[in-house]
């Protein structure tokens, strides 16, 4: 009798024990309805396939975003997969500088049919999922010698600065007074007009002269965001103005560099035209430091 209740107490802790570890087991395999999973037993896929989503998004990208001295860029796109197939927290990989059309990226996205969402366990779940891109523009393709010889004949150069630029000097001046530079291009058909500054300030303030910058695009209700522009802490603004006729698309970049706080602003009637001359711009602006 005594061997019967060790047998039966050895027992009941062995049964115990099991359902302890099933639990344990049991909660492990729980599908978290808000997590973004890495690793899933049914990958999302767009429903018309990756051949055709690829496809799309090529043919309906905007190729005038795009500098026109590149017939080509790759990068990665790391998207998150909603359960309802919608794609959100769009971001870039492998390629910093194709950030500059991210805008672009995005409306593209937006407009693509929902996935069909990751699985597990028979579970529809949110998933993160990455998408190597390259895009070709053959059609922009050009002979080498003669786009050396139009880059160098387009080049803008100061003794501060240089940049490459269809345009023409329209006006430049400096006020000793308020330690300011200003430099007014236009093209010749009048279409985009540039506008660069060069204040110089006391680096003790380079936080306030953001915060200014910030206040003044509020009250043009202008966005702004924070990016890192050629190793420079910079603000991007980009606003519409509407004159008598036509509305202006501004976008300017503001970033320090030595004493001085610099802006570097596009402006057209043309909202992709503006876009592509400011993308343009802030690839091929270089400042000469040692003036600075």
């Amino acid at each position: 009798m005594y061997k019967n209740r060790i047998f039966r107490c050895f027992t009941v802790i062995i049964f115990m024990h099991f359902g302890v570890l099933q639990s344990i087991a049991q909660e492990s395999n729980e599908v978290d309805p808000d997590k973004v999973y890495r690793f899933v037993q049914k990958k999302a896929e767009p429903r018309q396939g990756m051949f055709k989503f690829l496809q799309a998004f090529t043919s309906e990208f905007n190729s005038l975003v795009i500098p026109p001295k590149f017939d080509e860029i790759s990068f990665k796109l790391k998207f998150i997969i909603e359960k309802n197939g919608t794609l959100s927290t769009i971001e870039i990989e492998d390629n910093e500088h194709a950030y500059a059309y991210i805008e672009e990226i995005i409306r593209v996205l937006k407009k693509a049919p929902a996935w069909k969402p990751a699985e597990i366990k028979g579970k529809i779940v949110r998933s993160v999922h990455v998408v190597p891109i390259k895009l070709r523009f053959p059609m922009r393709n050009v002979d080498k010698a003669l786009l050396e010889k139009s880059i160098l004949e387009r080049t803008v150069s100061t003794e501060y600065f240089q940049f490459e630029c269809n345009c023409k000097l329209i006006n430049s001046n400096t006020n000793q007074y308020n330690k300011v530079k200003e430099f007014a291009y236009n093209t010749a058909d009048n279409s985009v007009f540039y506008s660069i500054t060069l204040r110089e300030i006391l680096l003790a303030n380079v936080e306030n002269h953001f915060d200014i910058i910030k206040a003044n695009a509020e009250k043009q209700n202008a966005t702004t965001n924070t990016v890192d522009y050629k190793n420079y802490k910079a603000l991007e603004s980009n606003f519409v103005v509407q004159g008598n006729e036509s509305k202006f698309y501004n976008n300017t970049i503001h970033f320090i560099a030595g004493n001085y706080l610099i802006n570097i602003t596009v402006i057209s009637t043309n909202e992709q035209i503006s876009k592509f001359n400011f993308a343009d711009l802030k690839q091929t602006f270089k400042l000469k430091i040692d003036t600075l």
